[in-house]
């Protein structure tokens, strides 16, 4: 496993995409705060998906309510 604070995997300074850590989320360096997603971890690719289907889901059950 490799680690975040090595420049392998960081995509302009703000994604990281390594397929070998296994983490998910990683804290960023240099930062002093913040954390980002390992975008080459299956697990990242998941969530994000059931996570836009739910605020879908939530946004057109709750859409019409919302506007007034």
């Amino acid at each position: 496993m490799k680690s975040s604070n090595n420049d392998n995997g960081w995509l302009i300074g703000r994604l990281y995409f390594n397929r070998e850590d296994k983490r998910v989320i990683i804290k960023r360096p240099n930062s002093g705060f913040g954390y980002t997603m390992n975008l080459g971890n299956k697990w990242t690719w998941i969530f994000t998906v059931v996570f836009v289907i739910i605020t879908v889901i939530l946004v057109s059950a709750l859409g019409p309510t919302l506007l007034f």
